[in-house]
């Protein structure tokens, strides 16, 4: 079948191709660029709409308030040999590259908080004692480097300044197997803090011999250290940063001055040397770390947050060679020896591990408690632990003056203080009125001595056992009315008390007030017991007995009401040791309901006479059996009173 004939253009018709041909240039350009424009347009779209979505998201965020997980992280245990060969949980993320200043500056502008892995206490002694190994969302941490949480008592544990420094070297060696790192060593200029200065010294040529087994490069300028040193004003030690061994050595044992004008501008100092050495991370692209040795808490408290911002800002990880901090106090203690060789302990501000004092400072009446007076809960102090926690590094605990007082670090993981920022910790304060009027209640008792009454009564004749009474009743009117504003001040957080959710604040909360209420029900009894005793002075049964004591008893005889606040104490005492077990506060609660609350009196004999002979001979002074021997109690006595204390 042939094909249809299809129609045929005219001869004289022009062609498709022509008419596009025909076309003006700049219709073909115009053309052209709209194409072009359509392919990048289809192709950034979703970028776009990715940064656009980044956008908002980062704009909820910032209006967000952020929320802090508190737990706790472990690190290895290292003796003073430094023999461990495995890293802790945050050595094991410190491989990780570092950014930027830039980046890290920028990063902090958009975020409130970053959670890192923290360390809040463990111990550098037995590897195997360590029983802290999750970890912990604060920023920052301690690691109690003297035996055991809590401390081994005065000595410094088996860890110590050198168990502290071998740790060091675990962290330094994470960071060198990064990239190159500068060390920047913060030395304390106290005349007390010699021994822990010429301790580290020592130890600097061992950092490098580890390093070295443990096949670390630490030569041809990768490992460089700097030394700096603070008291009342700060000092560059060091020119500049050098990895000549031998120089820090002498520098530390040699330059650094005995700063005794008692200050310790710590965060001013921090701050200097990080603006002088913060270029090497920029410039020669190093990790740099500083460590802050010292044994104080510092004294420019208010200059913290800004030191935390420019620090961290800097891409510094802090960690500091410390004290422990006394549990809810100012005062710690450190032991002085003078020229004569003769020892004293002398108060130092050390404390407390919080922001705000949130531990009611009350005696023990009638109880032995001396053991829990400088006890530590193995934390550092608040502001030091917090640089260290905000820049990812560890307050590392070389010496605890806990006196023997220790806590598993598994119980006390969920009792850490409040690490965030002060502006958040303020708001959660005012916010329940039972934390806002414990504060006040141990603002009232920090740093104070509250008078504990007498309790033994001299009674062979009914004059001297008159005269006894009413002087043992005049410091009680002391006592009554420090006791009496306590309990009204926490009477008014009473009903708050049931929306604290922070185990660390529940159990500091009943503690204070029960012990309050305790002794505030001791207080009424005393004073009937004693009113009574003067208006119908009881008779001794046996005719050698001459003195009356108050001891403990089950009986409370001052009426209605006062039994009411002893079983409203006896409820809140009993509920920390039942719910806090383990914990600095449930020790001081078993210790308050060792002895009952009421009062009986117990008779006894005392040889008064005896006791007059030796004050009459105290008067008159030792008995010396040649006059070489006066002569040295004379000159060793002249020697004492000429002793001047320190500004430590």
């Amino acid at each position: 079948m042939s094909q249809p004939d299809l129609p045929q253009a005219p001869d004289n018709e022009p062609g498709r191709w022509q008419k596009f041909k025909e076309i003006p240039a700049w219709g073909v350009s115009l053309g052209l660029h709209s194409l072009i424009f359509v392919f990048f347009a289809c192709w950034t779209l979703p970028i776009v709409r990715e940064s656009l979505a980044e956008l908002v998201v980062s704009e909820v965020e910032e209006i967000q308030e952020p929320e802090f997980k508190f737990d706790v992280a472990a690190t290895d245990q290292v003796g003073n040999g430094g023999t461990g060969d495995t890293l802790s949980p945050s050595l094991a993320v410190a491989g990780a590259v570092g950014a930027s200043p830039q980046v890290e500056t920028s990063k902090r502008l958009q975020e409130e908080l970053v959670k890192v892995n923290l360390t809040p206490t463990a111990t550098i002694g037995d590897v195997a004692a360590d029983t802290l190994s999750k970890t912990v969302e604060v920023r920052g941490g301690t690691d109690n480097l003297s035996g055991d949480f809590g401390g081994q008592g005065t000595g410094g544990g088996s860890g110590g300044t050198a168990g502290t420094i071998d740790r060091l070297t675990f962290e330094i060696m994470a960071s060198l197997k990064e990239k190159k790192t500068l060390v920047v060593w913060l030395m304390d200029e106290s005349t007390s803090m010699k021994k822990r200065r010429d301790a580290v010294a020592e130890r600097f040529e061992n950092i490098y011999k580890q390093l070295g087994l443990l096949d670390v490069e630490t030569k041809n300028g990768i490992l460089k250290s700097a030394i700096v040193s603070f008291g009342k004003d700060f000092h560059f030690i060091s020119k500049d940063a050098t990895d000549d061994v031998d120089q820090l050595v002498k520098l530390v044992k040699e330059n650094i001055p005995n700063d005794e004008s008692g200050k310790e501008n710590v965060f001013t100092a921090v701050e200097a040397a990080v603006k002088k050495y913060r270029d090497y991370r920029s410039r020669e692209h190093r990790n740099c770390i500083m460590v802050i040795v010292t044994d104080e808490r510092g004294d420019d408290f208010d200059k913290l947050d800004q030191c935390i911002q420019a620090t961290a800002a800097a891409g510094f990880k802090v960690f500091c060679v410390g004290n422990a901090a006394p549990f809810g106090q100012e005062k710690g203690y450190v032991q002085w020896t003078y020229e004569d060789g003769g020892t004293e302990e002398l108060p130092v501000d050390q404390g407390p591990e919080t922001v705000a004092p949130e531990h009611v400072n009350l005696p023990f009446w009638g109880v032995s408690g001396g053991d829990l007076v400088r006890m530590t809960a193995g934390l550092g102090p608040y502001a030091l632990t917090r640089l260290c926690a905000e820049t990812q590094g560890v307050y590392l605990i070389a010496e605890d003056t806990g006196r023997g007082v220790r806590f598993d670090p598994a119980v006390m993981r969920n009792y850490l203080p409040d690490y965030r920022p002060i502006k958040f910790y303020t708001k959660d304060l005012t916010a329940n009125r039972a934390k806002t009027v414990l504060v006040d209640a141990a603002r009232k008792t920090l740093g104070q001595r509250t008078p504990t009454p007498e309790v033994v009564f001299r009674a062979d004749t009914d004059a001297a056992l008159r005269t006894e009474l009413t002087d043992a009743q005049k410091p009680l009117a002391v006592l009554d009315y420090k006791l009496n504003e306590i309990v009204t001040l926490l009477e008014q957080g009473e009903k708050d008390r049931s929306k604290i959710k922070e185990p660390r604040w529940q159990a500091a909360f009943d503690t204070a007030y029960g012990r309050a209420l305790a002794m505030r029900v001791r207080s009424f009894g005393y004073n009937m017991m004693l009113a009574q005793m003067k208006a119908n002075p009881k008779t001794f049964d046996k005719k050698e007995d001459n003195t009356w004591e108050l001891i403990a008893s089950d009986e409370i005889s001052t009426g209605v009401q006062v039994k009411k606040m002893a079983a409203k104490a006896q409820e809140s005492l009993e509920r920390v040791v039942n719910q806090h077990q383990g914990t600095p506060w449930a020790k001081l609660a078993e210790r308050e309901l060792s002895k009952p609350m009421g009062w009986s009196w117990k008779p006894f004999h005392k040889d008064y006479a005896a006791i007059e002979r030796a004050m009459a001979q105290a008067k008159q002074g030792p008995v010396f059996a040649d006059e070489d021997e006066k002569k040295k109690a004379e000159a060793k006595k002249k020697m004492v009173e000429q002793r001047k204390k320190p500004n430590l």
